[in-house]
Parts: C-alpha cells; sequence; structure tokens
C-alpha cells in the first residue's frame, strides 16, 4: 500500500512540473502576443485560446500533488482542539467526500469527452481546435486525482487498521503550524542571544 503511495506521490509530482512547464511556456506565448499587437499591431492568433487549454489542464494535473503537500484550503480552527480519534474520523470523512464528488465530477467530464468525440467537436475559433484534444488531457488529470484520493484514502485507513497513527496523520491530517513553517523554509525556533542581548 505504502509503495502504490509513494508512486503516486512521485506521479504527481512530475504532473505538477509538467503543469509548472506548460503554464511558464503559455506565459511566454502571451507576453509575445501582447507586444505584437502593442509593437506591430499584428497578432499570431490563438493565445487566449491555447492559454484556456493549458490552465485547464494544469489545475488538474496539479491538483494530486497539492493533496498530498495538503495545499487545499482546509477551515482546523476547531480540528486541531479535537481528540485524535475524532480528527482521523473527521479526515476519512473528508476524503469520502472528496472522492464522492471527483467521481461524479469526473463522470460529467467523460460524458463531455465522449460527446466531443462521437461529434467530431472543434472549437468555434480561428485555430478550430479539435475539442478532444485539450479535453482528454484534462480529463486524464481528472482520473488521475480521483485514483490519488482514493489511494489517500485506503492508505489512511490501512495505516489506522496497523495502528500507525503517525503515518495515517501525515497522509490525510491537516498539517501543523511546525509543518507549514518548514514547508515555506522559514525557521522552526527562535534562538535567543546569550544573556538577553545585554552586554
Amino acid at each position: 500500500m505504502n509503495k502504490l503511495l509513494e508512486l503516486s506521490e512521485k506521479v504527481s509530482t512530475y504532473a505538477a512540473w509538467v503543469s509548472g512547464g506548460v503554464l511558464f511556456a503559455t506565459s511566454i506565448l502571451i507576453a509575445v502576443e501582447v507586444t505584437l499587437r502593442k509593437v506591430f499591431a499584428i497578432s499570431m492568433g490563438g493565445a487566449d485560446e491555447i492559454s484556456s487549454y493549458a490552465l485547464a489542464m494544469a489545475c488538474t494535473w496539479s491538483f494530486g500533488f497539492a493533496l498530498f503537500r495538503k495545499a487545499h484550503i482546509r477551515i482546523d480552527v476547531l480540528y486541531i482542539r479535537l481528540p485524535q480519534p475524532v480528527r482521523f474520523a473527521l479526515d476519512i470523512l473528508s476524503l469520502v467526500f472528496f472522492a464522492l464528488y471527483m467521481v461524479i465530477l469526473t463522470y460529467y467530464g467523460y460524458i463531455v469527452l465522449y460527446t466531443s468525440i462521437i461529434k467530431d467537436s472543434t472549437a468555434n475559433t480561428p485555430l478550430h481546435t479539435p475539442l478532444w484534444i485539450p479535453q482528454s488531457l484534462w480529463f486524464v488529470g481528472l482520473v488521475a486525482f480521483t485514483i490519488t484520493i482514493f489511494l489517500i484514502l485506503t492508505g489512511t485507513i490501512y495505516n489506522l487498521l496497523k495502528k500507525n497513527f503517525q503515518a495515517a496523520s501525515a497522509l490525510s491530517g491537516a498539517s501543523t503550524l511546525e509543518e507549514d513553517i518548514e514547508e515555506e523554509g522559514g525557521p522552526t525556533e527562535t534562538v535567543l542571544p546569550e544573556n538577553g542581548g545585554q552586554k
């Protein structure tokens, strides 16, 4: 189970890097487009369309990485004050609802993709992009993220049954303040000078 989680985390990390590269390339394309319009009054055409496809793909491809890094928004004011068994129950419940939401979203994403394929739909733009191409990349991200949620949910339950509470908390629990500081690369403790800073 843990090996599957490690593999999933590696795939999510690589997907996040690819997504970042795609967004970076898109930003260069937009900069070139703006410069051409401003300076030469010409346009390459399609930069806005390509950027929208890139954003949709990059988002779904990065969701799994964000989940492993606990970057999704969580309200933990009450959570951190609850007993550990209650926190684990809430972690599992949140993952169950998250998985349910993503299954529904992925199902309708499949319907959108399937419809575009059978109707041979193209974008109503100068590029006339076959919609199944960007939609396929977007859909792959949805599927990968859904699988990631189920793996984390299964891994959490597995570690709880093995009484490995630390691993279960590290996998699905809310990050602590110390972990957030460490993630940002900041200091984890305050070091005072000797004698209170007095000479």
